[in-house]
């Protein structure tokens, strides 16, 4: 059901009504002077529906083939259409039924896994397998961008709580990246008993840390911020009482990841602003 201007109800069938709502762009690749793979991730982030390029001259086979195979790595998006001069990808994927808390939390248990994954190879205990993997990850953050750039049904505190979503999510492929370091580094490394447990410790704070950057996110909270700070503090207590002798670069890796998880708290914590500010007397007070 639509509201008109004159304020009449209008009754429009689904199907129309997202046709209607198709968001399609058309690229001419001779002006554009860029190969098609580059800016199909832009396009698909900001929720282009259909994506056409044609060129006045016959596009290289090659390059057709390689937007058929960069497609499979943006979920819905498949290529509908090649011809000599054109070719058009439709992206299927009905942006309203991505839930941000869901794609938001299948990052955080990719990372999460692997940082369970590193603590049990350092108590010597069988790893499980990770299904997913660094491709895997983008393609989520991927799906995030376009559900938080590509839609167009926002109000401001969203477009501005959104920003900072993005951000942490990039945060946490760099971090997911640092940890494949770290556990390339401990597998050609043995490390003493003592500094091995340190690490262990250190590793198991951070996975109480990454859940409270991203429930924090998704739901505003001071406590969870407030633990988020306490858990860095403490991580930071283990590496200067604990581990001041160990290799420099483990201390390196693992600063660079706490670096990262930093910086995504304080972003969350950002978020807490961008509610009614009744509830701050409300938690000062109660």
């Amino acid at each position: 059901m639509e509201v008109l201007d004159d304020g009449t109800l209008k009754l429009v069938a689904e199907k129309i009504k997202f046709n209607s709502g198709k968001k399609s762009i058309t690229l001419d690749i001779d002006t554009l002077k860029q190969p098609m793979t580059k800016v199909l991730t832009c396009l698909y982030s900001l929720g282009y529906d259909e994506i056409v390029f044609e060129s006045k001259k016959p596009l290289n086979p090659k390059e057709v083939e390689e937007v058929s195979e960069f497609s499979r790595q943006l979920v819905g998006a498949e290529l509908t259409e090649s011809s000599e001069t054109r070719v058009k990808l439709e992206c299927l994927l009905d942006i309203e039924k991505i839930g941000l808390e869901s794609l938001l939390r299948r990052i955080l248990n990719i990372v999460s896994k692997k940082i369970d994954n590193i603590i049990a190879f350092l108590s010597n205990q069988e790893i499980k397998e990770v299904y997913a993997n660094q491709e895997d990850l983008r393609k989520i953050y991927l799906m995030l961008l376009r559900r938080t750039v590509g839609d167009r049904l926002y109000g401001e505190s969203d477009l501005t709580k959104n920003s900072f979503v993005i951000v942490n999510a990039s945060l946490l492929l760099n971090t997911d990246s640092m940890l494949d370091k770290l556990m390339d580094y401990l597998k050609r490394t043995p490390l003493p008993g003592n500094v091995s447990e340190s690490v262990k410790l250190i590793l198991g704070s951070m996975n109480d840390l990454l859940d409270e950057i991203v429930m924090s996110i998704l739901f505003p909270s001071i406590k969870r911020i407030s633990n988020g700070n306490t858990i860095i503090s403490q991580i930071k207590n283990i590496m200067n009482d604990s581990m001041k002798n160990s290799p420099e670069i483990l201390l390196i890796y693992i600063s660079q990841i706490l670096s990262l998880m930093e910086n995504a708290l304080s972003n969350s914590s950002c978020t807490i602003f961008l509610e009614d500010l009744p509830w701050i007397e409300r938690n000062l007070t109660g």
